[in-house]
Parts: structure tokens; sequence; C-alpha cells
């Protein structure tokens, strides 16, 4: 039950920073996020946010990367005991809902005349950290997840009953460091 109260948090993290004003320079080659989508390239346009949380009181650390183009958004999220420095671990973390491992969490948002719609939740996925400097705040790594329609919110737009993401990237994205006790 604290694993689902723990990601329920992070959701929440996730959509209400996606709607904060952030410091990233959009324009930065450095920033562009790419995957492919259901068989299709694709390239973010904005980095909404990316952001270390570092909760002091419950000895843990939750990293979030929110990115978009013009017709969908893109949020990940891993989660990690605290440590000492302005990084997460180096490793690969999971979302696997037959087996139980959530250190993960994966969510695909439709844009659609300036409103956002999540359709879909995730079954699997992995977002793996490769390098992080916590004195420049960069960080790299790749991701991946798969995600099923739970519901239509909307009916602008046929979104697919399967959400497959692959070969996702991203390359030297800085990050800014928040401290809660």
């Amino acid at each position: 039950m604290k694993k689902i109260l723990s990601f329920g948090f992070i959701l929440l993290t996730i959509l209400f920073s996606a709607c904060s004003s952030d410091n990233n320079d959009d324009s930065d080659v450095n920033n562009v996020v790419s995957a492919t989508i259901n068989g299709t390239a694709w390239k973010s346009t904005k980095v909404n946010s990316v952001t270390l949380i570092k909760v002091k009181g419950e000895n843990q650390q939750r990293f979030d990367i929110n990115i978009q183009d013009n017709a969908q958004m893109l949020s990940l999220a891993c989660s990690s005991e605290l440590t000492t420095a302005d990084a997460m671990p180096l490793k690969a973390y999971t979302f696997d809902e037959n087996n139980d491992i959530i250190d993960a969490l994966f969510i695909n948002t439709y844009l659609i005349d300036g409103n956002t719609f999540t359709e879909h939740f995730v079954e699997t996925g992995t977002l793996t950290i490769t390098a992080m400097d916590p004195a420049k705040k960069t960080v790299s790594g790749t991701f991946s997840f798969t995600s099923k329609k739970v519901g239509s919110l909307q009916t602008k737009v046929n979104t697919p009953e399967v959400v497959e993401v692959k070969n996702g990237v991203f390359t030297n994205l800085s990050y800014t460091v928040l401290t809660t006790p």
C-alpha cells in the first residue's frame, strides 16, 4: 500500500510540475529527447521540467522528467532512497504491474486544444539513468514503456489501445534540485 501511495504522490507531483515554469532553455540542442512511439519517430520540442526532489523526512528522493511536442507530453519518474549527492543512483528503474516492481512511473498525455488528456496507464517500463553530474546538474539516460488505454476522455483524437514507447534517449538534460524537510 505504501508503494501505491508513494506513486500516487509522484503522479500528482508530475502533473503539477508539468504546469510549472522552469528555467530550462527549450532551444538548447542538448535538451532534445527522442523516442519511437508506436513505430513513429518522436522528438520533444519543449522540456517542461527536470527535477530531483529530495524528501528528507521520508528518506526518499524522486526524479521527474516532463517533456512534450505539440501533440503529446511524456512524464517519466523514478524514486530511490535519499543520497548525499544531488543525484540519483545510476541504474535501471522499473515499473512492472504484474510483478509488483515499482520504482518508476511513466505517463503519456495528449495535448488537444490547450487541454491535457491521459487515457492510458502504464503496464511495464524501464528508465535507466546512465550519467548524472551533480556539480553541473545534468542527466542522461534511456527509457521505454508500454501503456494500455483505460478509457476515453475526448473525441477529437482517436488514441490507440496500446502505446509502446521504445528507444527513448535523453542527453545532458539540466535539472533542478528541490529539498523538503
